[in-house]
């Protein structure tokens, strides 16, 4: 009996994965060039937000992938970080292969405005720490009346 049991465990455990793997293939598409073979955008680096009183700070997880394949804008509250993670070389046997690999995005929106002129990032050890300055919601503008 725990025989059985047991194989209609691991049948269950196989239709998982694969229906997670479907789901991966048409929801977590991203579009992005590269021709990487798979879906790309199926996978997304972890992200931290800091929030000060001046600033926003972004850390992102990146092992692994080159400073030069990285890319990032910030467009009024919106941060966008994209780029690849470039595969290994195919000639190699694995025995078991977890991490991910192809074009990756994350886009934030912030809760405010960015003063976009003054951001800043770095890249160190696999981690991207972005720097976004608060800046002014909008501004008013004064009504001038006419002849003075």
């Amino acid at each position: 009996m725990a025989t059985v049991r047991r194989s209609y465990l691991e049948e269950l455990a196989r239709i998982r994965e694969r229906v997670n793997s479907l789901f991966e293939e048409v929801l977590l598409r991203s579009g992005l060039p590269g021709g990487e073979t798979g879906p790309p955008g199926t996978w997304a680096p972890a992200l931290d937000v800091i929030e000060t009183d001046d600033a926003f700070i972004v850390h992102a997880e990146l092992p692994g992938v080159e400073r030069s394949d990285v890319d990032l804008s910030v467009h009024g509250r919106r941060l966008e970080i994209s780029g690849r993670r470039r595969p290994l070389p195919a000639d190699r046997n694995f025995f078991q292969m977890e991490r991910s690999y192809g074009p990756f995005q994350r886009i934030l929106e912030l809760p405010s405005a960015i003063a976009d002129d003054q951001v800043s990032a770095a890249f160190e050890d696999g981690v991207l720490t972005v720097t976004l300055p608060k800046g002014a919601a909008g501004r008013t503008v004064p009504i001038e009346s006419e002849g003075g």
